[in-house]
């Protein structure tokens, strides 16, 4: 017999059962949570670090592409296609089917000879409007082709629509993420080009660095202002590149002249302006003999010959474009 003491003592034992259970129910939550917090902590400090290295790596390391021309030249010189003919074959081929339909003993005897005449001059027709359709399909990719011959011409003479259209459709410098604000084209005499490229200022320049700890969570630093004029250095200097490898080889050029410009501050009046920071002249022939995947953008643009005055301690300064007779960019240049 269970005596309501021993039920009493069960009673207290269950419910000391499901307070332990619950205790230890509410200790895994909290572990489960601070796991997770740690795990989401983590993933989000590696992304932040990754999307530091992408930055840095599309402002200073454009230029790290292979040269590869476009054969306009083979292209404006290939022989003009010629206005096709008109062809029914096919409609002849209806007819002599027509021509040719014999009626048999079974359509003679139950009158299916006149459906089957219809049927078959339906087909001269319908084969008739394929002939037409294939027809003006021929003069469409032969005007295609026609027009595509015409444009490398006019890519070749400098055509102004044309070496605006070439460089929207045919160059990568619309896809460009951060390196750069904006490039206008300028048309001088005997085909001259100039890219006039307005630059990243310093203030567009990351001024704190993210690093991965062992731990695995993110170290923010401020980066200090040398090494910020370092990488707008590095930035006008990779873009300078990136923008004459675009124009050389998307138009076939054998040289182009950039000019890059970025804000300066005037000592003097203490306004910021726009202002030339680099020019430089570079050929075909010594772009493709460079191995651009491998290098650094300031070597290069001493190596290229490039004019430009940068210190760490003052970062950029006016150049002087006197000497290189710039065309008047305001006039003459086409955005794109």
């Amino acid at each position: 017999m269970v005596t309501s003491r021993q039920v009493a003592r069960g009673v207290v034992r269950s419910m000391r059962a499901m307070d332990r259970a619950g205790r230890r129910a509410e200790r895994a939550r909290i572990a489960y949570a601070k796991a997770a917090q740690k795990e989401a902590l983590l993933a989000a400090s590696a992304e932040a670090a990754r999307q530091y290295e992408d930055v840095i790596q599309a402002l200073t390391e454009s230029h790290r592409v292979t040269l590869q021309m476009r054969d306009w030249r083979a292209l404006a010189t290939e022989a003009r296609v010629l206005p096709p003919e008109r062809s029914s074959v096919l409609e002849d081929a209806a007819r002599r089917t027509l021509e040719a339909y014999r009626p048999g003993w079974w359509a003679r005897t139950f009158g299916f000879e006149a459906s089957k005449r219809q049927k078959l001059t339906q087909a001269i027709a319908a084969a008739a409007t394929r002939d037409e359709a294939d027809f003006q399909d021929r003069i469409r990719r032969a005007d295609a082709r026609n027009a595509e011959i015409d444009f490398a011409g006019r890519v070749l003479a400098s055509d102004h629509d044309a070496v605006v259209s070439t460089l929207t459709h045919h160059s990568g410098l619309g896809a460009l993420p951060y390196s750069l604000s904006a490039v206008k084209v300028v048309f001088g005499e005997a085909g001259r080009l100039v890219a006039v490229v307005d630059g990243l200022d310093l203030e567009d320049i990351p001024t704190e660095s993210v690093t991965l700890l062992q731990s695995g969570r993110a170290s923010f630093k401020a980066i200090a202002k040398g090494r910020v004029m370092e990488l707008q250095r590095d930035n006008i200097c990779s873009s300078a590149i990136r923008v004459a490898v675009e124009f050389v080889q998307a138009l076939a050029r054998d040289e182009i002249e950039v000019v890059m410009h970025t804000n300066l501050l005037d000592p003097a009046t203490g306004r910021i302006g726009r202002e030339p920071v680099l020019y430089l002249r570079a050929t075909a022939q010594a772009l493709g003999a460079l191995n651009l995947p491998r290098t650094e953008p300031s070597a290069v643009i001493d190596r290229l010959g490039g004019h430009c005055s940068w210190s760490k301690r003052d970062g950029f300064r006016a150049v002087n474009l006197g000497p290189f007779a710039i065309p008047d960019h305001e006039l003459t240049a086409e955005d794109f």
